[in-house]
């Protein structure tokens, strides 16, 4: 048979030494990764910034002549336009409302009616006006306009075909609580 083992001592293993934390391990990486930059930075191994050179100063001009010309602005329509609108006096307006309008003339000008139901300044006042009138059913565009420098955003409704349309859609503004004015745009 086979020989009984005798049983063999167990040996007491070494004391396990304590590890150290994960902060000094960071800590030790931090300075490392320092002094490799300090190194790198002061010996010169680091590329060079190219300095660029100031640009020349242009030598004083003489005043200029007595010939100088106003200067033209870059776009004229930010005074074309106010002069295309008129105000629709309310006199006109409940006079046509009256009696039939007859059809225009093929040669007369073409002049469109509008309703502006506002104007503000910041245009998330213009989009909330536009969109109370589009839960009561009215169709309103957001035009902005620039005067004197001053941004503008204007709420409309239009263009309508006669004052009588027109009057008729002011009302119905009106009843709701919307204020409007009536204008008329050449073109």
């Amino acid at each position: 048979m086979a020989a009984k083992r005798s049983p063999q001592a167990t040996r007491a293993s070494a004391p396990r030494r304590a590890d150290l934390p994960f902060w000094v391990w960071l800590l030790c990486g931090i300075l490392i990764g320092l002094g490799l930059a300090a190194v790198i930075l002061f010996k010169g191994w680091a590329p060079k910034l190219r300095e660029t050179e100031p640009a020349p100063t242009p030598a004083p001009t003489t005043a200029p002549t007595a010939t100088t010309t106003t200067a033209k602005p870059r776009f004229d329509f930010y005074s074309v336009l106010p002069e295309m609108e008129v105000v629709v006096p309310d006199e006109e307006i409940k006079s046509a409302s009256a009696k039939p309008s007859p059809a225009a003339p093929a040669g007369a000008e073409r002049k469109r009616l509008v309703l502006q139901a506002g104007s503000f300044r910041n245009q998330s006042d213009a989009d909330a006006l536009k969109a109370k009138l589009a839960l009561s059913g009215y169709r309103a565009q957001v035009t902005p306009v620039s005067v004197n420098g001053v941004d503008w955003f204007r709420v409309r409704l239009g263009p309508y075909a006669d004052l009588g349309e027109l009057d008729h859609a002011r009302e119905a503004l009106k009843s709701s609580g919307i204020e409007a004015i009536a204008l008329r745009e050449n073109g």
